[in-house]
């Protein structure tokens, strides 16, 4: 148990903090583990699904090219690689500088970072057990456990704290860039679907930070434009003798920053993709065969 919630509890709650379905399959598989309570090697299997977990997320979090091109990195291994506090600290704060995610974030990762550690540590140890070190006590597995699920918790709260704490000052601002960058310029796959367009309206729906890069920060902002369709030209509307249709697509838009100041929008490169898919398909000939 973790406080008065059941191990299940606490894994299914560790599961909605994770950010893909492999860590979440992962998690499952140290559920599995720990409900076999009479199974001698419980804590072994539990420490190899978490493990896998642990990996997994710094694997997709800290690349290590990315890791080694940050601003703050520096060497602490004879191999030439990024150090496992190293790659910790890049999943949590990407390439920003500790004081910053400190002072302006308000966000310490040295105490989690710390624990994480010595989780791991542990993990890895009853990972590669021997005859002499298998724990088959339940209360040391369930402490060995208890220690892991919580250093990954404060890990992964971390995470989104750091990502919350970013997005929150410039949230709307981050709204107008997503909507500037559509308006001011020809939307080409929708230009394609007929005569004429025009844009009436840009809904944002939903803004985070997708990537805390070595150097830069991409914010992501995804919603709906609505547009009129027009087949003919504007005499042809004036005279009836044009169709006009109304119709909205989702669109996704990436604003990316460089992390020397990754609040002024204005040094943002945006990049944007309107999905007509849905049209195109309820448009298409009966004999579409898919290819053409």
């Amino acid at each position: 148990m973790v406080g008065k919630l059941s191990f299940d509890e606490q894994l299914i709650a560790l599961k909605s903090k994770v950010f893909d379905t492999f860590s979440g399959v992962a998690i499952e598989g140290a559920q599995h583990a720990l409900a076999a309570t009479e199974n001698p090697l419980r804590l072994n299997f539990f420490s190899t699904a978490m493990r896998i977990l642990f990996e997994h997320m710094m694997d997709t979090l800290a690349p290590a090219d990315q890791v080694m091109q940050s601003p703050w990195f520096v060497l602490e291994r004879d191999d030439r690689k990024s150090s496992r506090r190293q790659r910790i600290a890049f999943a949590i704060q990407g390439g920003l500088a500790d004081a910053f995610v400190k002072e302006k974030l308000a966000v310490d990762i040295a105490p989690l970072r710390k624990r994480l550690l010595c989780a791991v540590g542990d993990l890895s140890k009853h990972v590669h057990a021997r005859e002499n070190t298998i724990v088959r006590d339940r209360a040391e597995q369930d402490a060995a456990a208890s220690d892991a699920i919580g250093a990954l918790k404060n890990f992964l709260e971390a995470f989104h704290d750091c990502r919350s704490a970013i997005l929150e000052p410039i949230q709307e601002e981050l709204d107008d860039a997503a909507v500037n960058a559509l308006i001011s310029e020809t939307i080409q796959v929708v230009d394609e679907l007929a005569s004429h367009h025009s844009l009436e309206e840009v809904y944002v729906d939903h803004t985070w930070v997708k990537t805390i890069a070595a150097n830069s920060i991409i914010y992501g902002a995804k919603g709906s434009i609505s547009v009129t369709l027009q087949w003919g030209s504007n005499s042809d509307v004036r005279n009836g003798d044009a169709l006009e249709l109304g119709k909205s697509f989702p669109f996704q838009c990436d604003i990316e920053v460089p992390l020397d100041d990754p609040w002024d929008l204005s040094l943002a490169d945006t990049t944007y993709g309107v999905d007509t898919n849905d049209w195109r398909y309820a448009m298409k000939p009966d004999d579409w065969d898919g290819d053409r």
